[in-house]
This record gives C-alpha cells, structure tokens and sequence, in this order.
C-alpha cells in the first residue's frame, strides 16, 4: 500500500520529536528563568511604567504588515507555478504555520510540513507541488535576509562604533552567512541534491525503504526549485523585490515596540542588531527561543546601557508571538486538526 507523501515526511521528521521538545523546552525555561532574574524583575518592569497603548496598537499593525508582505510572496510563487489559490487562504496557512514554528525547536521550519500537509490536503494539490511552493518561498525568503543582514552587519562594523566581541562577531556571521547561502545555490544548479544529503544524514538509522521514499520525495522537489529558479526568473525577482519590503516594515515594528515601552530614541544600529539578534536567537532549537531571545536582546541593549529595554522589548515580541499562535491554532483547529495530533507520532 502506498504511504502518501506527507505522511512520509511527518514519519521521519517527528522522529524522536518528544525527547527534542521536552529536553530543548526545558532548557529554554530554566535560560528564561536565569536571564530574568538575573536582569532584575524591577529593571525589566520599568520600560513599562511608561508604556503606551497607541504605540502597542501600531506595534502589531506592523506585525500584520510584515506577514502580508511574507505571504504575498508566496502567492507569486504560487501563481508562477500555475495554481490559483487565494491570497487570504494562503495567509491563513501562513499563520498556521507560524504558530507551529514558534513551538517547535526547529523554529522556521518545524511548522512547514504542516503548512503543506494542510496545504496539500485542502487544494488537494500533488504532494510534490504542496512542498516545492513552501520550500522556493522560504529559500527566497530567507536568501534576502541572510543577504541583508550580511550587509548591515559589515556596514556596522566599519562605520559604528562597536564593542571589539560585538564587532568581530557580527563580521564573522556575515561572511560564514553569505558562503552557506552561496554555497546552497551553487550545489543547487550544480545538482548536489544539498537537502537530500541533510536528510539523509540526519535520518540515516531510519528505515531504509521509508527513508528512500522520502529522499525520492525530497529530491523532487529539488527539482522543481531549480526549475522555478531557471525558468521563472520573473517570478523569483517579485519575491525578492517583495522580500526587500518586509525590512524597512520590521524595522517600523521594533521601533513602534520600542515606543510602546517608553524606550524613547534608540539608535539606528542597535535596532538593526536587535533584529538580527532574534533573527539568529530563531536558528538555536529552542521551542520559542526562550531565554536565548531575552539574552541576545539583554547583549544589544546592553551596548548602549538599557539592558532591561532588551529584556522588555522581548516580551513586547513574546505577546506578540502568543496572539499569533492563539490565531494560527484556532485556524488549525478549523482545518480539523489540533496541535497534539500535530505533534504525535504518525505512523
């Protein structure tokens, strides 16, 4: 008989999934706890004594602002590959699988299988199709901002003035950021099969024939990534053109956050930092980053001596992230899935 195709990925990619979430979670809140207290519980309620509702209001109509852009370019992406699916289905899939990202350890990408199962299930869409969308909008996506924040961290660290560890790293992460980037798409066009050969190394002791099955799936939409690359280069500079749009948008967001807590005027380059700081505090597999997002934000703002306005400023994205995944959940229920089945096992 045989095994559909998303239910192939969800077999390998929720191996051992329990022990990872428990054990990663743990470790994020005994982080949280420590970074908490150590900053000081009144420290860290103080940026509030001055917080501002109106601000709050603008803060999240910025985020909103921030997943329409995210979700328009996967509907270029979509349209490019010849299937009519509306925008506002596409950004309930997108919160969807946001909220499941966020409690997942592998934060950006734990959520996507189930954003193409849903996906697949409801446009009854070929496996194959379903993932390959998901799959070209995220590597474009994600390209423009590992490109970007290359160029904002050498741009801060020859015309700011930094800490020498701050500095150093911040020129380290560019170049390292821009070689894998590089790097992908070259074993890409070359025909390297780049996710393939992850998968099977982290896969390798499953078993064999489900394994192959999935590598199978895997290379084919390799396939079809490297196709849409070469033959819809309309289409991949849209989303990217759109990619560039999310920017000066997360940076109205922070900036409205900031406000929203009575930080006053921040510099310009320390709210570029704290955007990479959670962009990379994502990377760490933590469900929700916890304690590892409030220390990078505590290491920025510590830069300029407002180490609690880190502190709060990431409990601003917290609540933010929280009504996200309330909203994301809630769709997922509506798909006739719950978050525990999403989570079990499948066999």
């Amino acid at each position: 008989m045989k095994v559909p195709a998303g239910s192939l990925i969800f077999s390998v990619v929720n191996m051992h999934r329990a022990v990872l979430i428990v054990s990663s979670g743990l470790i994020g809140i005994a982080s949280f706890v420590f970074i908490l207290s150590f900053a000081g519980f009144e420290n860290i309620i103080a940026p509030f004594r001055k917080f501002s509702l109106f601000y709050l209001v603008l803060f999240l109509l910025a985020t909103w602002a921030v997943y329409l852009v995210h979700t328009l370019r996967w509907y270029v992406v979509v349209r490019y590959q010849g299937m009519n699916v509306p925008f506002l289905e596409l950004l309930k899939l997108k919160l969807i699988g946001t909220s499941v990202n966020y409690l997942t350890p592998a934060s950006g990408i734990g959520g996507e299988p189930v954003k193409a199962l849903v996906f697949k299930k409801k446009f009854r869409l070929a496996g194959r199709s379903a993932f390959s969308s998901i799959l070209i909008e995220s590597i474009i996506g994600i390209s423009i901002d590992v490109l970007l924040i290359a160029v904002a961290m050498v741009t801060a660290f020859f015309f700011f003035t930094l800490p020498p560890q701050s500095g150093n790293l911040a020129l380290i992460l560019s170049v390292v950021g821009s070689i894998i980037a590089i790097a992908l798409y070259a074993s890409l066009f070359l025909g390297l099969r780049p996710f393939s050969v992850i998968v099977r190394a982290c896969f390798g002791t499953a078993d064999a024939r489900l394994l192959k099955r999935v590598v199978e799936l895997i290379t084919g939409i390799e396939d079809a990534l490297v196709d849409f690359l070469c033959s819809r280069k309309k289409g991949v500079a849209k989303a990217a053109l759109i990619s560039l749009l999310s920017w000066p948008l997360t940076f109205l967001q922070y900036k409205f956050a900031l406000l929203a807590i009575g930080a006053g005027e921040v510099p310009f380059i320390i709210i570029l930092l704290s955007i990479i700081a959670l962009f990379l505090s994502n990377l760490i597999p933590i469900p929700a980053a916890f304690g590892v997002q409030e220390a990078g934000q505590f290491s920025v703002f510590s830069i300029i001596a407002m180490p609690s306005v880190g502190i709060a400023l990431s409990l601003i994205i917290r609540f933010k992230d929280l009504l996200t995944v309330l909203i994301g959940l809630t769709l997922l229920s509506h798909e006739g899935l719950s978050i525990f089945e999403v989570f079990k096992k499948k066999k």
